[in-house]
């Protein structure tokens, strides 16, 4: 086996899967809230009338907004909804086209910003 120079994975240290245990139910709810958390990470929002694309980074909390190819805006969102943004743009330009991703990414990033913070 070769070592890499970053991280180091070593195949001995997994331990061997259980054939007598089964998933629970928290678990499968556990994955399919990871699952969508993956999904809604960063995802296109939509196209506005005049041909914009906006993608959401929520690592960032930002949207950016891209003119086919070059950088057209750059909006960081400081703890606003994402729902704000997209009210915004209705206003401003309009949408021609939402995101297959855009409705599950804005409920995850409502729940996610409705959560107090400590």
């Amino acid at each position: 086996m070769q070592e890499h120079a970053g991280p180091v994975f070593r195949m001995d240290t997994r331990r061997p899967m259980s054939t007598t245990h089964t998933a629970t139910q928290e678990r499968t709810v556990s994955l399919a809230d990871h699952l969508i958390n993956a999904l809604a990470r960063s995802f296109t929002l939509g196209v506005d009338t005049e041909g914009c694309t906006h993608h959401y980074y929520r690592r960032a909390d930002a949207v950016v907004v891209f003119d086919g190819r070059t950088l057209d805006h750059y909006q960081t969102l400081d703890g606003r909804p994402l729902i704000e943004w997209k009210a915004f743009v209705s206003q401003k330009r309009g949408w021609a086209s939402m995101g297959q991703l855009a409705s599950l990414g804005l409920r995850v990033d409502s729940e996610r910003k409705e959560t107090p913070r400590v």
